[in-house]
């Protein structure tokens, strides 16, 4: 998502793969606890199934619309990349979605709650302006992300943000769609749902080729195949300078290598150093967001909306880039989670060991959200992004609307007073004089030096 380049398999023989060696639908689950890798949100499940793009295919998805805040279909390529195919786009959000005949979408038919089924299909015939038709291949295959899978594989992504009933691993809550392959000369197959949810990045066993189900494995262990180097390590070769932006100054983070990009999606991230006795406070004014409907869908864009979703995530910014979790407490805050916002719809939050966590920030009317700091790596840096995801018409202040990546002035000048700041102080400045004398406060173990970036 942020700040960091993958690169990509060679022309290494590759082993055989077939659509026969995935058996049932959505065997890869995407949660902090199932496969914590490339920043995700904790507020989001994504369920994937990988398939071989044969000539002649065509998927067909199945569903119903779930009850969430936001649900989206997307497809990629097999270097993780969105496909753009006679200028046909390979993300459908939820109310762009036309239901089955007799049934209604509830982002766009309000009450519309139980009941509403969808079709959607993945097929070479979509082009712009196609009706729930999505590419299910680019016109030339590209490099695998994972090496050693086929350079025609592609993905087929589900995202379910804010599930209502909140676990999304319940079949009752996130009804998963069943997936029909139809190949010209071959039979017609169906996927139903698998039966049970994957357990751990290992937890693959539905796929029947060993080959394949090692190499997904692998990659929602955030092992090698996440081929990624830090900003640190693109260093110019002239100068011996980094490639990083100043510590504790948003920029646009993402780019064309971020894998599995959401194509509605803007981040607006910065990086800084943890260190013991030390608060890091992220303010900022936010967006309306479509916070009313909560966790059940509504209308889009309702009145006054800006944004569908917003939230701040912290990372550890190195491989595989997971978002910080300690014991229960995950590393995002939703917009729903604030329970008052401070003047202009401003939230703050301030971030922090669980030792060094503010006792003001355990009182939900503060207004003051809370996110731990690594307790297992804490001598790495970490990355505090805020997500800005589905503007609605109109809104162009949001982090999808900032023209040049890593750069803050142009982060600053594109989201005007949308635009976060962050600061750090130490826990005796917190506790005396609280977020603003935070703010007032030049300590910044940030910039200070690297013996304070010590395990503990």
């Amino acid at each position: 998502m942020v700040l960091s380049v993958s690169t990509h398999a060679s022309g290494s023989p590759v082993p055989s793969f077939s659509n026969a060696d995935v058996p049932c639908a959505w065997p890869v689950e995407s949660t902090p606890l199932k496969a914590n890798v490339a920043y995700p949100d904790s507020n989001a499940t994504y369920w994937t199934t990988p398939y071989i793009a044969e000539p002649g295919l065509s998927i067909t998805v199945s569903g119903a619309f779930p009850s969430a805040r936001f649900f989206g279909i997307d497809v990629y390529s097999s270097d993780a990349q969105s496909i753009v195919y006679r200028k046909a786009p390979s993300s459908l959000s939820d109310f762009q979605i036309v239901p089955d005949a007799g049934s209604q979408n509830p982002w766009v038919t309000a009450g519309a709650l139980n009941g509403g089924t969808y079709t959607v299909r993945l097929s070479r015939a979509a082009r712009a302006g196609s009706i729930n038709t999505l590419p299910i291949a680019p016109r030339v295959p590209t490099a695998p992300l994972i090496p050693g899978l086929p350079r025609t594989t592609g993905f087929v992504m589900l995202r379910v943000y804010l599930p209502q009933g909140g676990n999304a691993d319940d079949a009752s809550v996130v009804p998963l769609p069943s997936l029909t392959f139809r190949r010209r000369g071959s039979a017609t197959r169906t996927l139903m749902p698998c039966a049970r949810a994957q357990a751990t990045a290992r937890g693959t066993s539905r796929i029947r080729s060993p080959k394949m189900r090692v190499l997904m494995a692998r990659f929602l262990g955030g092992r090698d195949v996440f081929a990624f180097k830090t900003c640190d390590s693109l260093r110019k070769r002239r100068t011996g300078t980094t490639t990083c932006p100043p510590p504790l100054q948003f920029i646009r983070a993402g780019g064309t290598d971020t894998p599995f990009p959401n194509a509605i999606s803007g981040y607006a991230a910065a990086l800084y150093t943890p260190a013991r006795g030390y608060i890091t406070v992220v303010r900022a004014q936010m967006p309306q967001s479509a916070v009313a409907a909560g966790s059940a869908p509504a209308p889009w864009p309702g009145t006054g909306d800006q944004l569908r979703y917003w939230s701040v995530c912290n990372y550890v910014y190195k491989v595989p880039f997971p978002v910080v979790t300690a014991g229960t407490q995950m590393g995002c805050l939703a917009d729903q989670q604030f329970a008052a916002l401070g003047p202009g719809n401003t939230a703050t939050v301030a971030i922090s060991s669980v030792a060094d966590r503010p006792v003001v920030t355990r009182d939900p009317a503060s207004g003051i959200g809370w996110l731990p700091t690594s307790p297992t790596d804490t001598a790495a840096r970490e990355l505090v992004a805020v997500r800005n995801m589905l503007a609605a018409p109109g809104f162009e202040q949001g982090a999808m609307d900032v023209g040049a990546y890593n750069s803050p002035s142009s982060a600053a000048a594109a989201m005007g007073p949308y635009y976060p700041s962050a600061t750090q102080c130490t826990t005796s400045t917190f506790a005396a004089g609280g977020v603003e004398g935070c703010f007032q406060s030049p300590a910044s173990p940030a910039v200070a030096p690297a013996r304070r970036r010590t395990r503990r």
